[in-house]
């Protein structure tokens, strides 16, 4: 696209689509349901191998087969299309099984965390007022005293074992033996749901793909987890958009580090893979201090992963001493990650023979995925890439609708096909975020701070719900970033991660206390703390050096894998009490 003179405004502008060509700007997005998607493209390839799982290979053929099987199995249960399914499966061929079979009859699949505590699994059971539910055996045996006060009528139990080939199948399940269920009671096997459908026909069903396809859920680091409400046009929207940055070849290799019910995972990972052809390999539990060893037996070409996962790399001696040359893109998402922890992984890739560098964005649950994405144009150290081609950015002034020009900070906004019909049945939350501005388009709000340059490049500087009030030695009232002391800590060479919480204070309101993890080769020393210290009253205004520094070899973690602000803020108010 050529370039054309600049009205001081991104939203208008669209700086970003110079990066982009005609057809990536213009043509017409997928009219398809996720599974005709992934059909349409894959119909002509039955022998292509589609999954790999723990060595069982299962081609595309195959897999349209068990597809079928799980459709006339969902038909015998009664369910029909516009029904809610949940599933809550880790990353299991079964759960590609459900989510396409589902998609097909024209129902929706309720992702959830599988291993989520009781209480919040019986919440999404009733919150979605779901007859049919297909569990994992962690799950069950979490939730199997309470199933019986859910809206549930039908639960599959499925084993991880059950798509293992046959020899480590019969030791599998030998050591991991399930109750025994009779098909015609509330729970059954894998197995027992199967041969529901052997008798059954099932009626073919024309999907409108505007509808909703796939209910997934926020985080809920800021309160409730919400259930995003996203329809097969917002799903292929996203994998169309990506695919466009996306160099690849039919059956390379993708490999899943993280589970279904994360929407980077799923779509990324996982739905865009198979629409293209690719072969997906699925580990059900991933870990991280093993990549050596996935990388020998299953040469990835691509990997889209989250910053703990890739830093653990940096600390596998073996992994240092391999060839790494058949990765091709290895991304990460979720958080952002420490800019001298990026070079060093680009400089480890490099080393090892592979052409690849991190590459990064910034996107939510609720835009299906990424907004942004780096491209080999603007991949530099510390940005989050550019929109998506179809993807429209502004920088507004916080709490209001005003468009702010290129490099100022406000908060960051997103418009686009790929944005959320809303949460489910929370018109309350859905509107806090999702705005319609005097253009008339909808833009979500995403809380985070940060800027546009002139050459479409998206900047995070912060979080707007992450603001601390403090009184400052003046005695007025001011306000704390703890994003921009995490920054300058951060900055500085012994700081692996840091976070900043608020501790409360009868005089100031809140104080700062920066959490620590030291790079290797550090110890956490008076000199030290004296040193961080010294760099953050050369670094920030008065009122926003920390006053304590606490060291730590770990961060508690959310289900998905975010560093748990909200579990940190509680063990520092139960210091207080005490």
């Amino acid at each position: 696209m050529e370039d054309k003179a600049l009205t001081g405004y991104p939203s208008t502008d669209r700086p970003w689509l110079k990066y982009y060509s005609e057809e990536a700007i213009n043509s017409s997005l997928p009219e398809y349901t996720i599974y005709e998607y992934f059909y349409e493209n894959n119909k002509d390839y039955p022998n292509d191998i589609a999954l790999e799982y723990m060595g069982n290979k299962i081609t595309y053929g195959k897999m349209f087969s068990h597809i079928d099987n799980c459709e006339k199995s969902l038909t015998a249960l009664g369910v029909k299309p516009g029904n809610i399914v949940t599933v809550a499966l880790p990353s299991i061929p079964e759960a590609l099984y459900l989510i396409y079979a589902l998609n097909k009859m024209g129902a929706v699949a309720n992702m959830i965390h599988p291993l989520a505590g009781e209480n919040e699994i019986v919440h999404y059971l009733n919150e979605v007022s779901c007859n049919v539910a297909v569990l994992f055996e962690g799950t069950y045996n979490i939730v199997k005293n309470s199933l019986y006060s859910t809206s549930l009528k039908k639960a599959v139990v499925v084993s991880a074992g059950d798509s293992l080939p046959f020899a480590i199948k019969q030791l599998y399940m030998l050591k991991n033996k399930l109750p025994k269920f009779t098909a015609d009671g509330m729970l059954m096997n894998w197995k027992q749901f199967i041969g529901l459908g052997y008798d059954t026909t099932a009626v073919p069903v024309k999907k409108d793909s505007s509808t909703m396809a796939i209910i997934s859920h926020t985080g809920g680091t800021t309160g409730e987890p919400k259930g995003v409400m996203l329809s097969d046009s917002n799903i292929n929207a996203l994998m169309w958009q990506l695919n466009v940055n996306f160099k690849n070849q039919r059956q390379e290799k993708n490999l899943v580090v993280l589970p279904p019910f994360v929407n980077y995972s799923l779509v990324h990972s996982m739905l865009l893979p198979l629409t293209l052809g690719l072969q997906v390999t699925l580990i059900p539990k991933y870990e991280a201090d093993k990549f050596d060893e996935y990388v020998r037996k299953y040469k990835p070409n691509h990997i889209s992963s989250i910053p703990p996962y890739l830093e653990a790399l940096l600390t596998n001696e073996t992994l240092k001493k391999m060839d790494l040359s058949c990765i091709k893109t290895i991304a990460y998402g979720g958080e952002a990650m420490n800019l001298q922890k990026e070079e060093e992984l680009n400089n480890l890739l490099r080393a090892c023979g592979s052409n690849a560098k991190i590459s990064k964005g910034l996107g939510s649950t609720e835009m299906v995925g990424a907004a942004t994405t780096t491209r080999e144009e603007c991949n530099t150290i510390g940005n989050v890439g550019i929109p998506l081609a179809r993807i429209n950015c502004k920088i507004v002034e916080p709490e209001t609708f005003d468009e702010l020009s290129y490099n100022q900070i406000g908060e960051i906004c997103f418009a686009g096909p790929t944005l959320m019909s809303g949460y489910y049945r929370n018109s309350e939350a859905t509107d806090s975020i999702i705005k319609n501005h005097p253009d008339g388009i909808r833009w979500m709000h995403t809380g985070d701070l940060g800027y546009v340059n002139e050459d479409g490049v998206v900047f995070i500087t912060g979080r707007i719900k992450k603001i601390l009030m403090t009184v400052g030695k003046d005695g007025n009232p001011t306000k704390i970033f703890p994003d921009r002391i995490e920054k300058v800590l951060m900055e500085h060479p012994s700081v692996a991660l840091c976070c900043v919480i608020g501790i409360p204070d009868i005089e100031r309101m809140n104080y700062p206390r920066a959490y620590v993890i030291l790079n290797e080769d550090y110890h956490d020393t008076p000199g030290l703390t004296n040193t961080l210290m010294k760099y953050c009253q050369d670094r920030l205004p008065e009122y926003m050096i920390p006053e304590e520094i606490v060291y730590r070899n770990e961060f508690p973690r959310t289900s998905r894998g975010k560093v748990d602000y909200r579990e940190l803020e509680r063990e520092a108010q139960e210091e207080v009490e005490n």
